[in-house]
């Protein structure tokens, strides 16, 4: 199909003809790909080096022990994720956890490059998808994720470059521009299932283009299948899975829900808690004019690119009613499509003296980051939303509040201090499920033979079997607040129970 021909549904209109000012010249292919590796560097240099609590230890401990399978089900696979860790632990043998979290700085990266050209090909303003792509890559929340084993950079970075498609589709009515893009969102699904939010909106409008034959067969089909082979890494373990378990629809609720998250994916009511947290840390990632920006192009262009603000209304809706205390997380995606909303109300916003400001206020949001903990500390906010731990060795307003995440060594230390405590053939009790992922990779990469045992509180009998033995036992309690058993003597973050 001739794309000239096309019609396209955008009410886009360019500025009338005359000379082109700096931020309208032509953009230099490299740009993208120079702000990309800026933030790939600063998300890499100042992104965490060790073990982590939480998933973002469970990522690690996977990866670098090469077990794809999550027993909290199939959804919790990552298979996208997975796999390029892997890649990154073979370019970086020498510090494993620093190369996973290689993988979210790389999806950082790209998407703040595609941030900026996503905004460059609408607006055709070089200087607003600066903007745009600085408001990204500085984004509180962004940035710290960018620097932990996670798997939400990738979500960002994969869903602007599939609006960056679809612009190409409405804007110049290219066709061709759904095949690639069909592709990205596959890659999506194969790592994470919020692609499927995409994909409702994707569906339809490819379905309305193949439909009308604006779309040609040919393309329609090459769009399917790519999008099948992008998918081909969590799609091929679902069927097999299937084969394997010989059963249907467990498997589908695993693939969709995992084995334990059902009620909270499917949840109607949002925990009021919950939702003012994620609304929370997305202010602090956009705390200058960035949101009133992405307001302002959001109601000016929605009739011209009412599809994106479906796919971002709908990542917002599914996120801040999901039911889960780390809701907030599950944003990082939707901080791709804001940036560049905010990039389109800067270009429309014409006062050289009001863009210069937003530049200035962006660029001093790295002091606000560095004095949020003190004010958190000094307002008791933490504990006030129970959203204190008191891990050990861990300053929770510190982890919350920084996006550097280099210096948070905590899960690391008191890993290390338990296992030197239990070794070589003593037992490790611990209370919190979500320390045990630091602790196996401690053991996994520990330096000397060694018999440690890992226990569960409720593993009584066992426990008693070490002690009867003489051997050392270590307690690492889930909070430093929490009482000591008896029996056991602190030392310093942990417990133990000498023989």
């Amino acid at each position: 199909m001739d794309s000239q021909r096309y019609q396209s549904p955008c009410a886009f209109h360019l500025d009338p003809p005359g000379r082109l000012t700096a931020s309208q010249r032509p953009m230099k292919k490299s740009t993208p790909f120079l702000l990309g590796l800026l933030a790939f560097a600063l998300y890499f240099f100042t992104g965490s080096r060790s073990i982590q609590w939480q998933d973002s230890g469970q990522f690690t401990l996977r990866i670098g022990t090469g077990d794809l399978m999550n027993y909290w089900g199939l959804a919790m696979v990552h298979p996208l994720h997975y796999h390029l860790g892997r890649i990154a632990m073979r370019l970086m043998p020498w510090n494993i956890p620093w190369a996973i979290t290689a993988v979210s700085a790389l999806g950082g990266a790209v998407a703040v490059g595609g941030v900026f050209a996503a905004v460059r090909k609408w607006t055709e303003n070089a200087t607003a998808a600066c903007y745009a792509a600085g408001c990204l890559m500085l984004a509180h929340t962004f940035w710290r994720f960018s620097g932990l084993p996670e798997v939400y950079t990738l979500s960002a970075a994969l869903l602007i470059l599939q609006m960056l498609c679809y612009l190409y589709i409405c804007k110049d009515g290219k066709t061709w521009a759904w095949i690639p893009l069909m592709g990205l969102n596959g890659l999506n699904f194969a790592n994470h299932n919020l692609a499927l939010l995409e994909l409702a909106v994707w569906g339809l409008l490819f379905l309305h283009a193949w439909c009308k034959g604006t779309l040609s067969h040919r393309q329609a089909f090459a769009a399917i299948g790519l999008w099948i082979l992008g998918s081909l890494p969590y799609t091929s373990l679902i069927l097999v899975t299937m084969f394997v378990q010989g059963e249907f629809w467990p498997v589908v609720q695993s693939a969709l829900f995992g084995h334990s998250f059902a009620e909270q994916v499917m949840a109607v009511r949002p925990t009021l808690t919950y939702t003012f947290i994620s609304l929370a840390f997305l202010a602090l990632s956009f705390p200058n004019f960035s949101l009133p920006f992405a307001g302002w192009a959001a109601w000016r262009e929605r009739k011209s690119l009412a599809p994106l603000l479906a796919v971002l209304a709908m990542h917002l809706i599914f996120v801040l009613r999901y039911d889960v205390i780390d809701q907030y997380t599950f944003l990082i995606p939707a901080f791709a499509g804001l940036a560049f909303f905010a990039g389109i109300g800067f270009h429309q916003i014409n006062r050289p003296a009001f863009r210069k400001l937003a530049f200035l206020l962006l660029a001093l949001q790295p002091i606000l980051y560095g004095i949020a903990p003190t004010l958190a500390r000094k307002t008791d906010i933490l504990a006030t939303l129970n959203f204190e731990r008191n891990k050990p060795y861990r300053d929770d307003a510190d982890y919350l509040f920084h996006p550097w995440t280099f210096r948070e060594t905590s899960a690391s230390r008191v890993a290390r201090d338990a296992v030197e405590a239990a070794h070589p053939d003593g037992a490790i009790v611990i209370v919190d499920h979500m320390a045990s992922y630091a602790v196996h990779w401690t053991l996994h990469t520990w330096e000397s033979p060694h018999e440690i045992t890992v226990l569960r509180p409720g593993d009584q009998e066992e426990l008693l079997a070490v002690l009867s033995e003489k051997k050392r036992a270590v307690w690492m309690p889930a909070s430093t607040l929490d009482e000591i058993p008896d029996g056991w003597t602190p030392k310093g973050k942990i417990l133990i129970n000498l023989p």
